[in-house]
């Protein structure tokens, strides 16, 4: 099989490689990438960096976000300073590829101690939402859970815009994407843009954090962080008090998988 852009790919390979070997590896990344822009374009290759990119989800435009990546001719680069890559990184530099309508993609890492690098191919298709793993989640619900035919939609309508999107982005932008997914699917979904913070009882502000209801039952929370366990459950239950809604779904799809928590009062 003949790779896409093999010639160009192998120019911006051997450019990595230089610029690796000629640097340290204690850099941030716009270091490496500075360097990298400036030995491709002595090479003749046009290199382009752009503050912002357009995220669509369904055709809809979900929102806007800075993405550390720059475009050498028809390549998406993204560079990483980490021990080692992970399935997330490649993971998330496939979003950016469908982001920039691009095929090809080339992941580095100046942060291993040994040259390391990803090449990425993206083909685009209609997305399929992952409907086995959404029955195996709502396989572990108790039945005395609420509402179960619109959990089983919301749950659905979250995986859907998961396997759209893939990781790699921020949480508002999950947030708009499930709104308009659950609204497709015929659900009353409103988004609620902040919610209070309770400490023992009473009202001490006001965070802004954007959040579905839906049905006027079921909240549902979607982040995109790294370590789930920085989110609060407790401030969540209290504001699900606060407005009496008795269920909610915390949906973290910064990883490669998505795996929803149900929260109940």
């Amino acid at each position: 099989m003949k790779l896409l852009h093999k010639e160009l790919t192998g120019f911006i390979i051997g450019v990595y490689y230089d610029v690796y070997n000629g640097t340290g590896r204690e850099y941030p990344e716009y270091i490496y990438e500075n360097a990298m822009m400036g030995d491709l374009r002595a090479l003749g290759i046009p290199c382009r960096r752009q503050d912002e990119y357009q995220v669509f989800y369904k055709e809809r435009l979900a929102g806007v976000q800075q993405l550390d990546i720059f475009v050498a001719d028809e390549v998406v680069v993204e560079l990483k300073v980490v021990p080692a890559l992970l399935p997330i990184h490649k993971a998330q530099a496939i979003s950016y590829l469908k982001v920039t309508s691009r095929s090809v993609g080339l992941l580095f890492n100046f942060g291993s101690p040994e040259p390391q690098f990803a090449r990425l191919y993206f083909e685009p298709r209609s997305p399929e939402g992952d409907l086995e793993a959404a029955i195996r989640t709502l396989s572990e619900f108790p039945e005395s859970y609420l509402s179960p035919e619109l959990t089983y939609e919301i749950i659905g309508g979250l995986f859907e815009v998961h396997t759209s999107l893939g990781p790699g982005f921020i949480h508002r932008i999950y947030t708009s994407a499930c709104y308009y997914e659950l609204q497709l699917r015929g659900l009353d979904v409103r988004l609620q843009r902040a919610y209070q913070v309770i400490y023992r009882g009473r009202l001490v502000g006001e965070i802004k954090f954007g959040h579905l209801l839906v049905g006027g039952s079921v909240f549902v929370f979607p982040v995109a962080i790294q370590d789930i366990n920085g989110i609060r459950i407790n401030n969540l239950k209290d504001w699900m008090r606060v407005q009496h809604i008795p269920l909610a779904i915390l949906a973290n799809f910064y990883d490669t998988s998505l795996h929803p928590i149900v929260l109940r009062i």
